[in-house]
């Protein structure tokens, strides 16, 4: 858990790059509606397709040069979905979303009322989700719904377990496209704080890190493109260091996960059925779990 000091020194520049990331989440938001994800129409609107038309048109100059970068749109629908199947495969009925954006997921399973779904993000950003349900009558049924729950706040400032789902069964934490501007030591304080969460009741915690040096070198041409995208999304730049996969994984387990699994598109089960498989894409996907605890059953005569 973070202590008062650490969070008061990481709150001014976090505050500010998450203000930074929202033209993100309308890229995202353009990529889920682009691929007809279900309630990705929810979220659909012209702000979201001209950063969406922006950035691929950026992307596309890589094209031009022959810089063999995997497509980013497709990556992140295979991203979506590999977490959307393992939140479906893990049987949660309780999740908790982190730096949630307009993301259709909580909209799409919160429809099964035997869900608590609560999503955590900036104020700003669900006044804008709150406002895009607002203008159909679908999107006007997911807002009265009970279940679905949105949380505003800072990640540095917030409790994970003042958030939380109540206690009642196994919970499901999962951070889509938020782990890739933290550093070793931020993912291991959530990671800290996940875990705190889930080893009273069990559960898993579901997020996306390809390690920096993993992803292609991309050469001046390319660092000229990330900064042209930056520019005209005025989004966060990504954290890189040495860590590799095996190092993510060590360092979850060293918080107390029992066991992590890693996918990516190419060798996920085939009954996912992930799209665009046949192009260029590049994800990888961890799933730290925590067992369900143990139940002590007391048999007479014998001590426990």
């Amino acid at each position: 858990m973070t202590t008062p000091a650490t969070r008061r020194a990481q709150k001014a520049p976090a505050s500010s790059e998450r203000a930074d990331l929202e033209p993100t989440a309308l890229y995202t938001a353009g990529v889920w509606a682009w691929a007809r994800l279900a309630c990705a129409e929810l979220f659909d609107h012209a702000e979201s397709r001209n950063v969406f038309g922006v950035v691929n048109f950026a992307l596309s100059l890589a094209g031009i040069f022959r810089l063999r970068a995997p497509s980013l749109r497709h990556s992140l629908v295979q991203r979506h979905v590999m977490i959307d199947r393992l939140l479906d495969e893990s049987g949660c009925a309780q999740i908790l979303e982190l730096a949630a954006g307009l993301s259709p997921r909580g909209a799409r399973v919160s429809a099964n009322p035997d869900v608590v779904y609560v999503e955590v993000d900036r104020s700003t950003l669900f006044e804008r989700k709150r406002a895009l349900l607002r203008r159909s009558e679908q999107g006007r049924v997911v807002l009265a719904r009970p279940n679905l729950r949105f949380v505003a706040g800072d990640l540095t400032e917030l409790e994970l377990d003042s958030v939380a789902p109540p206690a009642s069964g196994p919970l499901c934490v999962i951070a889509e496209g938020l782990c890739m501007y933290l550093d070793a030591d931020s993912l291991q304080r959530l990671a800290a704080q996940v875990h705190a969460l889930l080893r009273a009741r069990g559960g898993s915690f579901l997020f996306d890190l390809v390690p920096a040096i993993e992803q292609p070198k991309s050469g001046l041409l390319g660092r000229a493109l990330g900064w042209l995208m930056r520019i005209v999304t005025r989004g966060g730049a990504f954290v890189r260091d040495e860590r590799k996969r095996n190092d993510i994984a060590a360092a979850l387990r060293a918080v107390g996960f029992s066991s992590v699994d890693l996918y990516e598109p190419k060798s996920a089960p085939v009954g996912w059925q992930l799209p665009h498989l046949d192009r260029r894409t590049q994800q990888l996907v961890f799933a730290a779990h925590v067992a369900l605890p143990a139940l002590v059953l007391a048999t007479p005569g014998v001590p426990q």
